[in-house]
């Protein structure tokens, strides 16, 4: 009997040839399930010998196992799912601060010519000989020198002017604040900025960055007040 002809139009071959050469598609499933565990129990008690009967106790509790494992998974794919709509929720909560005035921790405030500038510090713990430096893009302007400080918030104002008694010019200053602990040791205060938030950013683990309109970048956590 002479062999068919086999062209490139012939579709039914081609389906039958990639069917055949598909691996994954005619594999058989690599995972074993419940059902499978109970078949593979029933299959070993039907042909054990009758002389020496299985012990069916370590299969049971590889199934229990298994069942915890499956319960375990289910619970983690739950929980995932719940933290991905908590993140979304954040983000457009996150949103919604573009344009509105807050005070966040920084260390960038923003400064009119002629005009007090009022600083807000942040204390972790009591401090003294607390100090204020404020600086611009040419090193430290004026230093500020405040009492001695209990934990909490604190605001102290700069008048404006350099260490010469000059009226600094307007633009963006950073803050430097200083003080000593009962030991005598140097501590860093914290120091909370008024600005206003130009844009919301999303980092990698979901969590919300605002970039304020000084440039300078803040977690969303570090706001705290908006107005």
């Amino acid at each position: 009997m002479a062999t068919p002809a086999i062209s490139s139009n012939n579709t039914d071959y081609m389906k039958a040839l990639q069917q055949s050469t598909n691996g994954k598609s005619n594999a058989p499933d690599q995972q074993l399930g419940q059902a499978d565990f109970l078949r593979l129990l029933t299959t070993q008690l039907q042909n054990q010998d009758p002389n020496k009967p299985m012990d069916p106790t370590n299969f049971v509790t590889d199934l229990t196992q298994m069942s915890q494992l499956e319960a375990t998974t289910k619970m983690n794919q739950s929980m995932l799912a719940m933290t991905t709509g908590l993140q979304n929720m954040q983000v457009m909560q996150s949103a919604s601060l573009i344009g509105k005035n807050v005070q966040a921790i920084g260390d960038t405030m923003s400064h009119e010519a002629g005009s007090e500038t009022p600083i807000r510090l942040s204390l972790d713990q009591p401090l003294k000989d607390v100090t204020v430096v404020v600086s611009d893009a040419n090193g430290p302007v004026s230093e500020i020198f405040v009492d001695d400080l209990n934990a909490g918030e604190k605001t102290v104002n700069w008048d404006g002017k350099d260490k010469l008694g000059n009226i600094a010019s307007s633009g963006e200053y950073t803050l430097t604040v200083f003080g000593l602990d009962k030991n005598d040791e140097l501590q860093s205060i914290k120091t909370i900025v008024p600005s206003k938030v130009n844009s919301i950013s999303i980092n990698e683990d979901g969590s919300s960055t605002a970039t304020l309109a000084t440039g300078e970048r803040v977690k969303i956590d570090d706001i705290r007040e908006i107005s």
